[in-house]
């Protein structure tokens, strides 16, 4: 998993013109670097929040599927307790 600082690199890569806001209607302006620095920041943390909860979810699969071998490994029947192999 990346570091919060290499995630930051990554979106600064992707927009290395800058951000701008607005829309076409109303026109655009770009944001300064103090703004630009704290949206790429805030982007950052949410890209990493979301590898954080996908690499949760993994574990809790597998950890699932590991109790359930070990129960079949005892030759105990996970459906028996209740507990299917999905």
């Amino acid at each position: 998993m990346k570091t919060l600082a290499e995630m930051i690199e990554i979106i600064r890569a992707e927009n290395p013109n800058g951000l701008r806001i607005g829309d076409e209607e109303n026109g655009y302006t770009n944001l300064n670097a103090e703004d630009y620095e704290t949206q790429i920041a805030q982007w950052a943390q949410g890209r990493l929040n979301k590898e954080i909860k996908l690499v949760e979810a993994e574990a809790v699969a597998q950890a699932k599927l590991d109790a359930v071998d070990k129960l079949i490994a005892l030759g105990i029947d996970p459906k028996a307790l209740g507990l299917g192999t999905n």
